[in-house]
């Protein structure tokens, strides 16, 4: 998702990772379009960052996902409550991990399995060993 934000624009991940870009506090909220014509380019380029940021997590996640997240009122939030649902706090990652090893450490192609069904599981654990800080080097593969 970071490298997916940044490409969309740098802007937008920080946004995502350290909440909305402020507007001063005699901003008024742009409701009414017409308000538009109020606003100076800078803040126009605040409020564009922020809503781009909270429209891009929309639209990466899954009618599902949505729910979990329909009540939240920031980008920030969004991010911390799926950050929370798909990382989950230290106890649950490192349990993930866990898992992950142990399926590493006992993996053998099943029974009927094909070599390209078996490398896409294999696959699949190493990546998400990756994703949960874990990865494995070629020298502890091999052991």
């Amino acid at each position: 998702m970071e490298i997916f934000a940044k490409a969309y624009d740098v802007k937008v991940w920080r946004v995502i990772k350290k909440g909305n870009y402020p507007l001063s506090a005699a901003t008024p909220p742009l409701d009414d379009p017409e308000d538009i014509d109020s606003y100076i380019k800078e803040k126009m380029e605040v409020v564009q960052v922020n809503n781009k940021a909270r429209n891009l997590l929309h639209n990466t996640i899954s009618g599902e996902e949505y729910e979990k997240i329909s009540s939240c009122d920031t980008t920030k939030e969004i991010w911390d409550k799926l950050e929370v649902t798909y990382e989950g706090i230290s106890k649950v990652k490192e349990t993930h991990i866990n898992m992950l090893v142990h399926d590493y450490e006992l993996f053998s192609m099943k029974e009927g399995e094909s070599i390209e069904e078996m490398f896409a599981r294999f696959s699949k654990i190493i990546s998400d060993l990756k994703a949960f800080g874990k990865p494995y080097t070629s020298d502890e593969l091999r052991k």
